[in-house]
């Protein structure tokens, strides 16, 4: 339908475009004015008078510490017709429970990434529900592989040599979890061709290349046309029938076998595509390439790079000057429960207390984001204490405000290494950990949005740091051996990815 409109407009453009653009500039302002007359919270500026939208990407995170404990809104430099609001920790077990229907986290990142006008793939129900069961269900099997695939990436794409090489990590980091995640997600087909890893690695930031230009130059009620003229969305666009291209022998071959009775098949697969043929096999419905390929997406655009980011951020605490005493503690785990199990099982993973407690409070002061609760309102909602959140806002519960605040955490502006070690022992053994969940801690998320992955990001994240620490002398180039400040992007908070490290393979491990 859609289709046959633009056709015909093209054809006929002079007598289309004015009634098409009168039509959504009418509808762009009633959304501002109602929007206007609907939110009844306090909104904050900065003081000075600068309040262009390059000062929002830089610099947002001076307004949010000033919002911490009441509700407020923001410019949203996403949609400049409706504020952003931020809401205090106080509404999170009522922002967290709200039905899909009401406040919704793929709402949210629909509109956040522009993803209905540039393509990008979506949050799906699918992918997140065999992350949540069949990966947590096989991950003692998968986990014994992750170390030895760990130490091949590594020592191919950083040799061990004697000899101190400058290394920029992050896009090594970024390729590791990438070929890591893909033996999981995309299996043995794929795990290892590059056009499907070069493909995975670049589509998170070519959907946020063509997110920003359409923020840029096409107008909010225009952005509905971009796939049509703008490149940076062609682009993305292409990406998504290349790798529907590439799954298409793959779930073909699949489809074979499992015509195969199982006593028969030579092959046994265990992984992301055999999980989600599975699930739609089990509800009488047909995957397609198309739709598996948009599965696949969405779960490397989840993992790849907030993966690597973690994995760097933490790397760069343990080699700060600050932390050598706590760096060795680790190294000294590390080696005594090599010597207790002869492989890397997850229960020999779970033993790396003082490692979890370190990565933990690594990220409670270096988190990826200010916000890792976010919902959008799908129909206008109102809380009990009846603050009003017109339909369609963009709502986010702080996390940055609770990890500096002393009523959790005593001493919060000091790293200390062992500060959650110290919980697990003398509150809850289960509490505490990286993966945890509280309405303070959400690192990965909050309620049934939570990362389903996220006991599998933990450990593999502990295999590829026991591996760094293990195999490598590592410090910085330059002569202070600190940590590296880190960069902001609107409401994101990231370790800096152009620092250059110092590598050589450690005597023990070198050739």
């Amino acid at each position: 339908m859609l289709d046959d409109i633009l056709a015909s407009a093209l054809a006929n453009p002079q007598a289309f475009l004015p009634v098409a653009f009168t039509t959504t500039l009418v509808f762009a302002l009633y959304r501002r004015w109602k929007a206007s007359r609907s939110l009844r919270v306090p909104f904050l500026k900065f003081e000075d008078g600068d309040d262009s939208r390059q000062r929002y990407l830089q610099e947002s995170g001076k307004l949010l510490k000033l919002g911490y404990e009441k509700a407020f809104a923001m410019r949203n430099y996403i949609d400049e017709l409706a504020p952003q609001v931020y809401l205090p920790l106080k509404y999170m077990d009522e922002f967290k429970a709200a039905h899909e229907s009401q406040l919704s986290f793929p709402y949210f990142s629909e509109l956040l990434f522009s993803q209905n006008e540039i393509g990008m793939a979506k949050v799906t129900e699918e992918a997140s529900h065999v992350m949540r069961t069949d990966l947590i269900r096989n991950l003692p099997t998968i986990i014994a592989g992750v170390k030895d695939e760990c130490s091949a990436i590594f020592n191919k794409m950083i040799p061990l040599t004697p000899d101190w090489t400058p290394v920029t990590p992050y896009p090594i980091f970024a390729f590791a979890v990438a070929r890591l995640s893909a033996r999981v997600i995309a299996g043995p087909e794929l795990s290892k061709n590059d056009e499907w890893l070069g493909i995975c690695l670049s589509f998170t930031k070519k959907s946020m290349e063509a997110a920003h230009a359409l923020r840029a130059s096409w107008p909010a009620y225009t952005r509905w046309a971009a796939r049509y003229f703008s490149p940076a969305v062609k682009t993305v666009l292409a990406d998504r029938k290349r790798a529907t291209e590439l799954l298409t022998p793959v779930l073909e071959a699949r489809r074979q076998a499992s015509r195969i009775p199982v006593e028969k098949r030579q092959t046994r697969y265990n992984d992301g595509v055999q999980w989600l043929m599975e699930t739609y096999d089990a509800q009488n419905r047909k995957i397609t390439p198309a739709v598996l390929a948009e599965h696949q997406l969405f779960l490397a655009v989840a993992s790849i790079h907030s993966s690597s980011a973690i994995t760097l951020s933490i790397l760069y605490d343990l080699l700060d000057e600050k932390h050598q005493d706590a760096k060795k503690a680790i190294l000294d785990e590390i080696e005594a429960v090599r010597n207790e199990y002869s492989n890397w099982t997850r229960p020999a993973v779970a033993k790396l207390l003082k490692l979890d407690s370190f990565m933990k409070e690594s990220q409670r002061l270096h988190f990826m984001g200010h916000a890792r609760v976010t919902r959008a309102a799908r129909v206008p909602y109102t809380f009990k204490d009846g603050l009003h959140l017109p339909k369609g806002t963009m709502a986010q519960v702080l996390h940055s405000g609770p990890q500096t605040d002393p009523q959790f955490y005593e001493d919060p502006e000091t790293f200390d290494p062992w500060r959650f070690l110290r919980k697990r022992e003398t509150i809850d053994p289960y509490k505490f950990q990286f993966a945890s969940l509280s309405n303070v801690e959400t690192t990965f998320g909050a309620g049934f949005h939570a990362c389903p992955a996220r006991n599998y990001a933990a450990d593999t994240l502990k295999l590829v740091l026991v591996h760094l620490l293990t195999s490598y002398d590592i410090k910085y180039q330059k002569e202070s051996q600190t940590r590296p400040p880190d960069t902001n992007h609107d409401n994101a908070t990231l370790p800096d990815f152009g620092t250059v490290l110092l590598f050589k393979g450690k005597s023990s491990q070198a050739p």
